[in-house]
């Protein structure tokens, strides 16, 4: 297990590599998060409860953005469908390790970086603007809270492996990430909490595993325990981790059947 926590190190290095390109990430989440801060904002003058959120539960929903993105929705998995397009991944089936592990592991390197930037981007934006912001000191709450960022960055990671593996079947997989990743987050709610939208859409958003990505996690963040909306929101977050692992393992034997590295 040990020789996976290298693969965590030398990901790290990459990242002081490549300064400029994460600096630029940093920037762009920085930028959205303003942008959806400002807006909601405007939208409060003069008014204290939209949508049944008070402000101090929007802004602080808006603000905390930036940490689940960092935790959940950073990932390194994009290298898989490169890996399998030029033949490297033969690099890695004849070595004695989980290849899934070994993703896992790059991926728990991502996830720190940008979780300690939103950490400090947090801090700043909390200084410099002074918004109302709720900071949950309900144990209860914040167990729930762990339990549910823990299941969504399995749920993430599942779903990105899957993505990535149409590598198997074609050489273009830019575009389909790319669009994946903007609807994922509108459907996990990076935008606004999902619970806003007409009722019998948000039935629908319920039985979605992005849902549970983040908005999920933010709704038990600013205090909603209730035990029918635990019971629900795990029970369907553990029924999409079992399907998704089972597809996961039916993709990964077919992909290796039609797998081909010419020249390697």
């Amino acid at each position: 297990m040990f020789k996976y926590f290298y693969v965590t190190k030398n990901s790290l290095a990459e990242f002081f590599t490549y300064r400029l390109n994460f600096i630029l990430w940093r920037v762009r989440v920085i930028i959205s998060i303003l942008i959806t801060y400002f807006l909601w904002l405007a939208i409060y003058a003069g008014q204290d409860n939209i949508f049944n959120y008070r402000k101090d539960q929007m802004l602080t929903y808006i603000i905390l953005l930036a940490f689940l993105t960092g935790v959940v929705l950073s990932t390194q998995t994009f290298r898989i469908a490169e890996e399998i397009n030029s033949g490297n991944l033969s690099n890695f089936l004849i070595r004695p390790l989980n290849y899934f592990v070994y993703n896992l592991f790059r991926d728990l390197a991502d996830k720190f970086i940008n979780t300690f930037f939103a950490v400090i981007e947090i801090g700043l934006i909390i200084i410099f603007l002074k918004p109302h912001f709720i900071i949950q000191t309900n144990l209860v709450n914040i167990f729930f809270f762990i339990l549910s960022l823990i299941t969504a960055v399995a749920l993430y990671f599942f779903i990105s492996l899957l993505l990535s593996l149409i590598g198997f079947w074609s050489r273009e997989v830019w575009a389909p990430r790319f669009i994946f990743f903007i609807i994922v987050a509108f459907l996990a709610g990076t935008y606004f909490p999902l619970d806003i939208v007409p009722k019998s859409v948000y039935r629908v958003f319920e039985l979605l595993p992005f849902t549970y990505l983040i908005f999920f996690p933010l709704k038990i963040y600013l205090g909603n325990i209730e035990t029918q909306f635990l019971i629900k929101g795990f029970s369907v977050s553990f029924f999409w981790l079992i399907v998704l692992y089972l597809l996961l393992k039916i993709v990964w034997r077919q992909g290796l059947k039609v797998y081909t590295a010419e020249g390697k």
